[in-house]
């Protein structure tokens, strides 16, 4: 691998998250009210956030084959460009049918996202996983950091129906610029094969035979985080607002605060990730986790700095560094894409069914969809800790 192509890579790579964090955080703070703006309600919003992660999950297996058989470029920069035009019909949405359409068919260009991971990992040395999946994420964290107060402005300013149309135009115009600049891309992994039905399920057939052991039991605990987080996760803002009585306004000012948070502890989570190990930064994340979706259960209503402390604490470990460094270290890199979707084909279908699972206990006892998920994680937590691996650690603390 030539290291000036690596860095290279993860320049673009890391350049273009960039540009495109800032409008993609921005929506993410009004999203779930959107869809109640435009007629929907929780059941609804379970259904969509569903329809998008099956889809993902699905859509993934047919990006992380084209990923390790033709190259990983070649996949992501027409699939960024397509996932950018399709936003256009958050723009134009009437009602929230059309959320649920831009959901299932944005979902499907995103199948780019293994090509992207792999060639990521591609470029990392294993001993600097952690600290590099951090410090590429750095500068989107920071951009990230302007979707709030612009989501904020914007919807106060305008509404919040005409203001998340604007924001999606954003979002279009920033996604497709980036897909753009990813044709400076250099391929690091060469695959050269075959395309079709057959190679794809021998390949997959050989990629399956690859979870077991520790792979297997990574899996299978990312999977099982995903699904508890998102039967939480979508109806927060809701939560605040609907529930809690938090006003528009404010919940832009928190959703700001939390970011600005979660950007530093992303940074050091993904650092202690190679010193101390994956697997306990890992549980750490899945702790706080815990502690915060407890916190936002008990939540008084018209009170936003408690809200604000449970989703600062909810956030205090990030285990998303650690995890994707972990699965690097146990995947060969010819499979890499092949593992990367299996592994959100799993995640995916599992989220996916489980947010539509909080929509329903959202609409009956709305502390219960963030109870559940906060008390089985607990054993999640230990699990982690006892029975993954360090990965590979650069030195102890």
């Amino acid at each position: 691998m030539e290291e000036r192509i690596a860095k290279r890579n993860i320049t673009i790579i890391a350049l273009t998250w960039a540009l495109m964090s800032p409008f993609s955080s921005a929506v993410n703070v009004y999203a779930s009210l959107f869809i109640l703006g435009l007629g929907g309600g929780p059941v609804e919003v379970g259904i969509i956030s569903m329809a998008g992660t099956v889809t993902l999950a699905f859509s993934r297996l047919i990006g992380g084959y084209l990923a390790d058989s033709i190259g990983r470029k070649r996949i992501m920069v027409p699939m960024t460009i397509a996932y950018g035009i399709l936003t256009l019909i958050y723009v134009f949405a009437r009602d929230w049918t059309w959320i649920l359409l831009g959901s299932v068919l944005s979902s499907l260009a995103l199948m780019y996202q293994p090509a992207l991971q792999a060639m990521m990992f591609d470029s990392l040395p294993p001993d600097k996983r952690g600290k590099g999946i951090s410090f590429a994420n750095m500068p989107s964290q920071i951009s990230s950091l302007a979707g709030p107060p612009i989501a904020t402005l914007i919807v106060a300013s305008m509404g919040l129906i005409k203001g998340m149309r604007f924001l999606y135009l954003l979002v279009t115009v920033s996604t497709v610029l980036s897909g753009i600049i990813r044709i400076f891309l250099v391929e690091i992994i060469r695959n050269k094969a075959e395309i079709g039905i057959k190679h794809g399920v021998n390949e997959y057939t050989k990629a399956l035979r690859m979870l077991k052991g520790d792979l297997g039991k990574l899996i299978l605990t990312t999977s099982s985080v995903a699904a508890l987080y998102n039967m939480a996760y979508p109806y927060v803002q809701i939560y605040a607002v609907k529930y809690l009585g938090i006003t528009v306004e404010e919940w832009g000012i928190i959703s700001t605060v939390v970011t600005v948070w979660s950007t530093f502890t992303t940074l050091l989570s993904g650092s202690l990730a190679d010193r101390i190990g994956r697997n306990i930064v890992m549980s750490l994340g899945y702790a706080s986790g815990s502690i915060g979706l407890v916190m936002i259960a008990l939540a008084p209503r018209g009170n936003e700095i408690y809200l604000l402390i449970s989703l600062l604490v909810n956030s205090f470990f990030s285990s998303g560094p650690a995890a994707q460094a972990l699965l690097s270290d146990l995947t060969d890199v010819s499979s890499r894409g092949k593992v990367i979707a299996i592994s959100g084909l799993l995640e995916g279908n599992a989220a996916g069914f489980m947010s539509a699972v909080g929509g329903v206990l959202y609409s009956t006892v709305e502390q219960l969809t963030f109870a559940i998920p906060a008390v089985l994680l607990v054993p999640i937590v230990v699990a982690t800790w006892k029975l993954l691996p360090q990965g590979s650690v650069s030195a102890k603390l």
